[in-house]
This record gives structure tokens, C-alpha cells and sequence, in this order.
């Protein structure tokens, strides 16, 4: 009756998947909140002089470069905690086994 194994493994496999596509998906995110950001820029400068388009393009700018931010530094902020109780997700070295001659 190894259940507990078993389950315990499955729950590892999960854990590593659930990280592995939060991992591609974050890369992904940051790029979608440069676009906004630079969708904003782009119509600041062709907005010509219509202020309600120049509110929304600002709108874009501002959400895009607070977004961007906020995410930098959760991302920044979990690296730090990581590398500072050593929660890497690295296999430790096993020492080599002596070989008989």
C-alpha cells in the first residue's frame, strides 16, 4: 500500500507543471503590457490634437507602464526570497561513489 507515494508523486508532477506554465506564462504577459504600452504610444502621436483620444491613449501608457512595473517587481521580489532561503528548484549534487580498482 505505497497510496501516500503515489498520490505524493502525482501531487510533485502537478506542482511542476503548474510552475512550468506559469513560468512560459509570465514572459508572455510582460510582453502583452510592453504592446499595451507601446499601443498607447503609438496613438498619443496620431491623435493630431483630439483630447478624447489622447486621454484614452494615456490611459494605455499609464496602465501599461504601472502593469509593467507591478510585475517587474513581484517577479524581482520572488527572485530575491528564492535566492535568499535557497528555494531553488535545482537537484542537489550527489557525491561520487569510489570506485574499487
Amino acid at each position: 500500500m505505497n497510496t501516500g507515494i503515489q498520490s505524493s508523486s502525482g501531487l510533485f508532477r502537478i506542482l511542476f507543471m503548474a510552475s512550468d506554465f506559469i513560468n512560459r506564462l509570465v514572459p508572455f504577459v510582460i510582453s502583452l503590457t510592453v504592446l499595451v504600452f507601446l499601443w498607447g504610444i503609438f496613438k498619443y502621436l496620431t491623435a493630431q490634437g483630439d483630447s478624447d483620444s489622447r486621454k484614452e491613449a494615456l490611459g494605455y501608457i499609464t496602465w501599461g507602464v504601472v502593469s509593467l512595473f507591478v510585475m517587474v517587481s513581484v517577479w524581482g521580489l520572488v527572485n530575491i526570497l528564492v535566492s535568499s532561503f535557497g528555494l531553488n528548484n535545482m537537484m542537489p549534487t550527489l557525491p561520487d561513489v569510489p570506485r574499487l580498482r
